[in-house]
């Protein structure tokens, strides 16, 4: 969890981590140099800690740009597998007990579940182009992206550790797109493990729209480079699919609202 200058949505996220039905997980925080909320980051690692979940609190050495502190907390996990959550991200009960449940698969590397999204006018519920629960990288191309983003974001996504560190984490160079990136290539690398459930909340605030020119620069970086990999090792890479998912995006579209 990297965190600064937190208000009182961690406490919520917190309580979401003391609800899990499976408490075999520990818990790192990276706090970013914050200067106001201490007392909050205190309060959630009292409450978790009192609950028999480990909270281990660590800081940079110096303040770190938002994706560099992204990389750099992700840095400090011990465990095999890595489940980012951020400020006011939420889980369900079952959510943990879910994912070790298909991390056991010896092929998982990745594994996404469906998750709602609340603003203040309403909520949503996401949900996949096919019913598969398992995608290899080539049938992970035949859905994207040209389907639009189905993927979600940090939310609904757990994946190994050293998955994680060969994809070379977040793109500091693309900081509006750089969990669009990651979730990815991580896909078209591993493929993906699918749990058809809503597990997780992101709950966001009212704010303007996201596709504004840079945006869709960086988008149009990511698919050359994912084009030359698929190139490389002889993947399907669909035609005209960057033009699709840019232009003319379907379904879940959550980078739109993210």
């Amino acid at each position: 969890m990297p965190v600064r200058n937190p208000d009182s949505k961690l406490i919520e996220s917190g309580a979401s981590l003391v609800s899990q039905t499976e408490r075999n997980f520990g818990v790192v925080l990276s706090d970013n140099f914050t200067s106001k909320g201490s007392e909050i980051i205190a309060q959630f690692c009292d409450e978790l800690n009192a609950a028999g979940i480990p909270v281990r609190r660590v800081k940079p050495g110096r303040e770190l740009g938002r994706v560099q502190h992204w990389n750099w907390a992700h840095a400090q996990g011990w465990a095999e597998w890595l489940k980012p959550l951020f400020v006011g991200d939420l889980l369900k009960p079952e959510y943990v007990a879910r994912v070790r449940q298909r991390a056991e698969k010896p092929q998982a590397h990745v594994i996404r579940c469906e998750f709602e999204t609340r603003t203040p006018t309403g909520s949503s519920v996401s949900s996949v182009p096919f019913r598969q629960e398992s995608l290899s990288p080539s049938e992970f191309l035949d859905y994207f992206p040209g389907r639009g983003n189905w993927l979600g974001g940090p939310l609904n996504m757990a994946y190994r550790l050293t998955a994680f560190q060969v994809t070379g984490g977040y793109a500091t160079q693309l900081p509006s797109c750089a969990d669009y990136k990651l979730h990815a290539t991580l896909a078209v690398r591993y493929g993906l493990e699918i749990i058809h459930k809503n597990l997780a909340t992101v709950q966001l605030h009212e704010r303007g729209t996201s596709q504004d020119f840079r945006r869709r620069i960086e988008l149009w970086l990511i698919f050359r480079q994912m084009q030359n990999f698929c190139r490389v090792n002889k993947l399907p890479w669909p035609k005209q699919a960057a033009h699709k998912s840019i232009y003319g995006e379907s379904g879940v579209n959550y980078w739109q609202s993210s």
